[in-house]
């Protein structure tokens, strides 16, 4: 979503918490104009490094986002580049906005208003311009664009030229990644200092181009304030938390991984959340499996070890337990749930050997669907399990509407982690991930080619293999989404992300993982 930074995470705050930090900023010493400034001469150094443009179109605003855009356009004017500034005729604007205003006129600087009347000027500037700024509106805005701005936003986004927006995206909800009527479509958001809901969720998100985040000027002390709603990991936290691999080990130093999975017409489930345990760095994993599809699990798997398992129409039953306890002593980490079915049996079968086993378990697909119809279970997880759901599989395990759980993942997420005492990655588009303490993470990486059958079996395993070599379990349930996920956006590289298999994740797996070490 963003280019990598110093920074090992980034907080998101709603537009309710950054207002509370400015005027925090402001009792600690740093007024509304030096956030001001600060926030528009990063911006304008970031495009001046990133942009080579000589012409530039600059929409203000009449709000603190058009206060931020008149810092910007004198930066630029003093770096020698051509600044049209055009502002929002309004009844009333921020006083930031008339000082910041008042800063550009006395550089000799000036901004012309637009009404709906005549937009001509604006589209002469815009068919000569490189570089278009969206300073229009940011994340104060609670209603649809209509107007003159509305009519703004309809010439930017037909002009196909380069767009940067500041902070948001003008015309998108900040905190519900709604786009409730026009806005801009931009190829760059400069976040300031904070990423915003809108950033991850979508629509919203599917507007903002890629997102970098640019400084702000507050007070370590506001910002060791700061509330933030969810919280989103830089590529170089990601390679921190990699658990390391001592030079001397061996396949005993990085872990057993005991595979439940896989059934009659779902082996390929075990096959692929085997061969992910196995890519993610476990130096063993044993599949057990329905006696019947042990042979399948050989075949497509040969770098496993299988324990074929008592079985009743090719799912697994309760009796498979003692199968299962030799390798259970052995186990770093319990996968299961991938494909072993929804009988009554199979679920039993589950739930006994997430019982039997006390060691840290990854709870995905089927599994959660057991764990559903007995609640109590979960009681037994407290502090050592990751859960996978997808939203109608938590809508079972939470109560409540998919939908609305999709809508409302973070809070959703962090609320079921922290009452139950799991880590819950709740899959979809970002991917949350609740942990017990109450904090919630947003998965920045991945694409719609995820959308597939098996992408799931997946992320589990390769969970369970770095669990294996020694993650934690944060630890775990953040890098493996990212890194998943990376592996998504590296395909789209070279292909259409239609086309991605949940194979090709696996395959592409430790280029993911290269890109990620890069950055440490």
């Amino acid at each position: 979503m963003s280019e990598t930074s110093g920074r090992e995470e980034r907080m998101v705050v709603t537009s309710d918490e950054n207002r509370r930090l400015d005027a925090l900023a402001v009792l600690h010493g740093v007024g509304e104009d030096a956030l001001v400034e600060s926030a528009g001469r990063a911006a304008a150094a970031w495009i001046l490094d990133h942009a080579s443009v000589r012409r530039v179109l600059l929409l203000v605003g009449p709000g603190g986002n058009g206060a931020d855009a008149l810092v910007v356009a004198r930066c630029l004017r003093q770096s020698r580049v051509e600044v049209q500034a055009f502002r929002v005729a309004a009844a009333r604007s921020s006083p930031r906005v008339d000082r910041a205003l008042l800063a550009l006129q006395n550089d000799g600087g000036g901004v012309a208003s637009v009404d709906s009347g005549d937009l001509a000027p604006v589209e002469q500037a815009l068919a000569a311009c490189d570089l278009v700024i969206d300073g229009l509106y940011g994340s104060g805005l609670a209603r649809p664009l209509e107007g003159v701005a509305a009519r703004l936003v309809g010439l930017v986004n037909g002009s196909r030229k380069r767009v940067i927006a500041l902070d948001i995206p003008s015309g998108v909800a900040a905190d519900a990644g709604e786009v409730p009527g026009p806005a801009v479509r931009a190829d760059i958001t400069l976040a300031m200092e904070f990423l915003k809901p809108a950033h991850l969720l979508f629509p919203a998100a599917g507007l903002r181009g890629n997102v970098s985040v640019v400084p702000v000027a507050y007070p370590a002390e506001t910002l060791g304030a700061a509330r933030p709603w969810a919280r989103v990991l830089e590529r170089g936290g990601v390679a921190r938390r990699l658990p390391t691999r001592p030079p001397t080990g061996h396949k005993g130093t990085f872990g057993h991984v005991l595979l439940v999975a896989g059934s009659a017409g779902m082996v390929g489930a075990a096959i692929l959340a085997g061969r992910a345990a196995l890519r993610s760095g476990a130096g063993l994993v044993t599949v057990g499996v329905a006696a019947s599809q042990a042979a399948a699990v050989h075949a497509g798997l040969p770098e496993a070890l299988v324990a074929p398992l008592p079985e009743e129409d090719g799912q697994l039953v309760p009796a498979a337990l003692p199968n299962l306890e030799a390798a259970g002593r052995r186990a770093s980490v319990l996968v299961v749930g991938p494909g072993i079915g929804r009988s009554e049996a199979s679920g039993e079968g589950a739930l006994a050997a997430l019982a039997a086993f006390d060691g840290p378990a990854v709870v995905d697909a089927d599994a959660l669907w057991a764990l559903a119809r007995h609640p109590s279970a979960l009681a037994k997880l407290a502090g050592r399990a990751i859960l996978t759901p997808h939203p109608g599989e938590f809508a079972r395990l939470a109560g409540g509407d998919p939908t609305e759980i999709d809508r409302d993942r973070v809070a959703r997420a962090g609320a079921f982690a922290a009452r139950h005492g799991v880590i819950v990655v709740l899959k979809g588009r970002p991917t949350a991930i609740g942990l017990p303490d109450g904090r919630v993470y947003l998965n920045p990486t991945g694409n719609t080619g995820l959308a597939t059958g098996g992408s799931g079996d997946v992320l589990a395993g390769a969970i369970g293999g770095l669990v294996a070599t020694g993650a934690s379990l944060e630890d775990a349930a953040l890098v493996g989404p990212y890194v998943h996920g990376l592996a998504a956006e590296l395909f789209a590289i070279r292909g259409a992300e239609a086309s991605l298999l949940p194979s090709d994740v696996i395959d592409l797996w430790p280029r993911a993982l290269w890109e990620v070490c890069a950055c440490a």
